[in-house]
């Protein structure tokens, strides 16, 4: 068998009108029709399309062709009885099927040879077509599969790169998570260590030597009691109203009295307050005869205008 096989050939529907074919088939009859296309068959199996010019070879067509039976021998009969000069000159004349063959090479030229094998033109012509077709197709199977390929591959990196990417994206979301967590967490130890540390010792909050009021603080824990960020609150306000000053003396006098209270402060500090106010009032109004002694006093409600400094308590 050959080794690129061929498994069938093309057979043309005008095959048996072709001139070369009429002739054959008029002097050998129709059964050498026959004959013909079991000769491109096994030529068609063979390697290269070729068959040896070998004994073997026409031992083997003879049998094939049928050429020993003796209804087909007597029909050809007389063609291989004109070719006795042939007979003579070779050693494989003695068998039909060489006769035949050699005739379709020199009669009708059907076939070809060379001193060593023998073939058909028209044949190897279509197998070597068809094959170059195949190798062809062949091509561009395997660079449609590369391509194929190549794109599988370009959608499964896009597909990866689109999950690592949702992967990505999805560890980012939980490192944030995390650090946020982490953060808050960080934040409650730092404000719970901080109240800790205040309830230990109250003047630690205020170890910044830059925080405001400082001194009005530490006056108020050392000379009154603990203070608290409501306390802080108010005592800033007194120092925004009414001054370090008179908070400071606010402050003294409130410990001086056994006041233990910022409420006791913000009234000291009112109350020190109504004390200048009175004081310079007196003054002026002694200064000011020239506007009549029928104006009355002017009235201050010291309860409203704490209220309206400190906010009603």
């Amino acid at each position: 068998m050959a080794k690129d096989q061929s498994y069938y050939f093309s057979h043309d529907v005008t095959a048996s009108s072709d001139p070369k074919i009429v002739a054959m088939i008029s002097e050998y009859g129709m059964i050498a029709y026959a004959w013909w296309w079991i000769i491109l068959e096994k030529l068609a199996s063979y390697e290269d399309y070729k068959l040896p010019l070998k004994r073997y070879t026409f031992l083997a067509l003879d049998n094939e062709l049928g050429v020993k039976n003796k209804e087909n021998l007597t029909c050809v009969e007389h063609v291989f009885k004109q070719n006795e000069h042939v007979f003579e000159q070779n050693e494989l004349c003695s068998m039909c099927s060489f006769l035949f063959v050699n005739s379709l090479i020199s009669d009708y030229e059907l076939l070809a040879c060379d001193d060593e094998y023998f073939w058909s033109p028209s044949l190897t012509r279509r197998l070597e077509f068809r094959k170059v077709k195949n190798e062809e197709l062949r091509e561009k199977r395997r660079l449609a599969g590369i391509k194929s390929g190549e794109a599988r591959r370009k959608n499964e990196q896009k597909r990866t790169r689109v999950q690592q990417k949702g992967t990505h994206v999805e560890q980012n979301e939980l490192i944030k998570e995390k650090k946020i967590k982490e953060k808050k967490i960080k934040e409650n130890n730092k404000e719970r260590d901080t109240r800790a540390r205040e309830d230990e010792n109250p003047l630690s909050m205020f170890d910044d030597d830059e925080i405001k009021n400082k001194p009005i603080y530490e006056l108020y824990m050392k000379s009154i009691g603990d203070i608290s960020p409501v306390i802080k609150e108010r005592l800033d306000d007194l120092v925004e109203s009414y001054g370090k000053e008179r908070v400071i003396v606010a402050i003294n006098t409130t410990a001086d009295n056994g006041g233990n209270s910022i409420k006791y402060v913000e009234t000291v500090t009112a109350g020190n307050l109504k004390k200048e106010v009175n004081k310079d009032f007196g003054t002026t109004k002694r200064n000011s005869s020239n506007r009549g002694s029928s104006r009355k006093d002017e009235q201050v409600d010291w309860q409203a205008e704490y209220e309206r400094v400190h906010g009603k308590k």
